[in-house]
């Protein structure tokens, strides 16, 4: 057994030297001192001088509980295993739910863009289940840190932002050397624990940075963001047909903290009976959990029948009410008419039986799909389609953002159709495609004469083409400078000159321009002229990449779907728990355009009802082996250790592990399920081993 034991009185602060940006009291990293000496020792080190009480009592449960040692390089997050069902656990959120949750999370990613804030949801065992900006700006360990399906449970990896937010169900920060694992201190982690509305933790919401020093800002963002997705999930789901709000009538006196400023929601039953509430609520009613409050009627506690609160509700008049500790609130009831059907069950059925593995994919191919379920509906390209198509009326200029593939054409004809210009030209030009010498005459035409090769005619130029309609001028980042300056005065004017001309044509488009490149920093490097940039971005429009859409399951059972009727598909065909597992997790570089390609390959390749792992192209299957393995290997330097190199050892292994596959598939006749089980993996990883090691049955 180890022991908690008290640091030596001769280390002094002043006798150690620290990195300058780590330094804190006397020039000294107190936490990462403390870290070290438990690195040594093998023991937490006691009291409040060297690190928080929060960071010794969680170092203490990582020793004494969870076994875990200090001295473990690769104590990092990994996906846990479930060996009785064969394959990883699955995630203890139900779908709903994840889906809901992922949607809020989705909204605050304005807020994180262009930093290097990564913003993670993961369910209450502390699995991704869903992360924003995916660590694209913390280097090769920060993707590695979020791939979805990685465990950040405190028993797993050590304390951290959201897996002692688990532990502890209170919102919780660590900077550096306060984590327990390696690996983890190049990074500020935040958590916030999700709670449903019996109080029953639902999910864990998260920050991780590479900038250290913002732990503590990022923790009151983290609250605050809480508390948004907290409220909005109870008043989404949580069951009764009524709801009560409730505020201080006096934000002065009682709480402290955020409690005096936000509202408390309890949820109630045609009978006036408590069956949820949100933590605010809990503490408005002076109620230590939910068990003290959940099915008992509302008179009981606030001593006004549900009736009377109907009553007052119904006449529009304010409701005011006092509760024992002498405190005024003011309340609103609000109808909810939920239809029974809608009603979320406790948070006790979102936890996962321990016997039956629950599918990771949507409901397509594997519940079936009720006869009155509503059609699949793209909110992310809705959203931004609505507010276009206002914009459009007002002559607006746009500027849609984006990783290449991920829909920027499909929204630019949807804009087209359905706003005021349609019916009239949609003309596309492509300004990466075009050659440098020749998009000045391809935008703006030419006069007959005006060069060696132009047409006897002359050109009318694109802009003329779109003329009363739109022009859609993609990949603007790759335009030349000088063409740039030519594009502005068109746009200033709405007058163009032909090439070789010298009577300006004046014209009527509305234009739209595209890119996948970072326009701001193209501006900073004198790449893309500054004035252009904020003449074209009238209104600015970013579409996520297809990993990080909320709705990404939902997206591809809709692809599904349209790809089966495309394709004339009579018979039903549908896609299994371990495909739906890894389109979930894969990074989906090449995001709808490669979605597509997939799919159609899949349909192709399916003999069965269902496609199968080995249905996948081989390419797209060890693009998610490369990124997990390039990830891997780029960890190591962040981590203060070598990175990988080649050698014959590695080299062995590889052959060695090639062995143990082919004996095992030898041994089963070639039956993967058998030669998995026989190898401890998943069906899924030994396809993706036979992929990259090019083996077959």
């Amino acid at each position: 057994m180890y022991s908690v034991v008290q640091m030596p009185n001769q280390l002094k602060p002043q006798d150690v030297e620290a990195p300058e940006q780590d330094a804190g009291l006397f020039g000294v990293d107190r936490p990462g001192v403390a870290w070290d000496w438990m690195m040594q020792t093998g023991q937490p080190p006691e009291g409040d001088d060297w690190v928080r009480p929060q960071v010794s009592e969680a170092w203490y449960r990582c020793i004494e509980e969870y076994r875990l040692s200090p001295r473990t390089s690769l104590l990092r997050p990994h996906a846990i295993m479930d060996f009785e069902s064969g394959g990883r656990t699955a995630p203890a959120t139900n779908l709903d739910v994840r889906t809901a949750l992922a949607t809020m999370a989705f909204n605050l990613q304005p807020v994180l863009r262009d930093t290097s804030v990564s913003l993670l949801l993961a369910d209450s065992a502390g699995t991704l289940i869903h992360a924003l900006d995916a660590g694209s700006n913390l280097g090769p360990m920060g993707r590695r840190l979020v791939r979805l399906g990685e465990s950040w449970n405190e028993l797993i990896i050590g304390n951290n932002g959201l897996g002692t937010a688990a532990v502890l169900r209170e919102p919780v920060a660590f900077d550096g050397k306060e984590h327990f694992s390696s690996v983890l201190h190049p990074f500020a982690t935040v958590g916030h624990p999700l709670f449903a509305h019996d109080g029953g933790l639902v999910a864990l919401l998260g920050l991780i940075t590479d900038q250290r020093s913002s732990a503590q800002t990022l923790l009151g963002f983290v609250r605050i963001a809480g508390y948004l997705i907290e409220t909005n999930l109870f008043e989404c789901q949580a069951p009764g047909a009524f709801m009560l709000r409730m505020r201080l009538n006096n934000i002065g006196a009682g709480l402290t903290g955020q409690d005096c400023l936000l509202d408390g929601l309890i949820s109630l039953d045609e009978e006036g009976r408590i069956v949820g509430a949100t933590r605010t609520g809990l503490n408005l009613l002076r109620a230590e959990c939910h068990s003290n409050i959940l099915s008992k009627k509302v008179e009981t506690l606030l001593g006004v029948a549900i009736g009377d609160l109907r009553a007052c509700a119904s006449r529009g008049e304010p409701i005011e009410l006092e509760i024992p500790e002498g405190w005024r609130l003011k309340a609103e009831l609000i109808v909810r008419r939920r239809p029974e059907k809608d009603v979320v069950q406790p948070s006790r059925s979102f936890a996962l039986k321990e016997t039956g593995r629950a599918s990771a994919g949507p409901v397509l191919g594997r519940r079936g799909k009720s006869a009155n379920a509503e059609p699949w509906r793209d909110a992310v390209l809705e959203a931004a389609l609505q507010k276009a198509v206002n914009l459009q009326k007002q002559k607006i200029p746009m500027l849609i953002t984006g990783e290449s593939g991920v829909g920027k054409d499909h929204l630019v004809r949807r804009i087209h159709a359905e706003g005021v210009r349609k019916g009239r030209p949609l003309v596309l030009v492509n300004c990466a495609a075009i050659p440098r010498d020749l998009i000045s005459s391809e935008l703006f035409g030419y006069v007959p004469g005006s060069f060696t090769g132009a047409r006897t005619g002359g050109k009318t130029g694109k802009f003329v083409e779109a003329h009363t309609g739109v022009l859609f001028l993609d990949e603007i980042g790759d335009m030349a400078l000088d063409l740039q300056t030519a594009l502005l005065c068109a746009l200033d004017s709405s007058e163009i000159v032909p090439v070789g001309g010298s009577r300006p044509v004046t014209v009527d488009v509305q234009v739209i321009a595209a890119t996948n490149s970072d326009l701001p920093d193209c501006v900073r490097k004198g790449a893309f002229r500054r004035d252009l940039y904020y003449r074209l971005n009238g209104a600015q429009f970013w579409l996520p990449p297809l990993r990080e859409r909320p709705d990404k399951l939902g997206l591809i059972e809709h692809l599904w779907e349209q790809e089966v009727k495309a394709q004339y598909v009579n018979e039903h065909k549908a896609l299994s728990a371990e495909v739906w597992d890894i389109f979930e997790r894969h990074p989906w570089p090449g995001n709808i355009r490669e979605l597509r390609n997939v799919l159609r390959s899949c349909l192709a390749m399916t003999s069965g009802p269902e496609t199968l792992v080995s249905d996948l192209p081989n390419d797209f299957l060890r693009e998610m082996s490369d990124s997990a393995q390039a990830e891997e290997e780029g960890e190591a330097g962040l981590s203060s250790y070598a990175k990988w190199r080649p050698s014959p050892e590695s080299k062995a292994l590889a052959d060695w592990e090639a062995d143990a596959i082919r004996s095992a598939l030898a041994k089963t006749a070639g039956n993967i399920s058998e030669s998995a089980r026989q190898l401890g993996i998943t069906r899924a990883t030994l396809y993706h081993k036979m992929a990259r090691l090019g083996l077959r049955k």
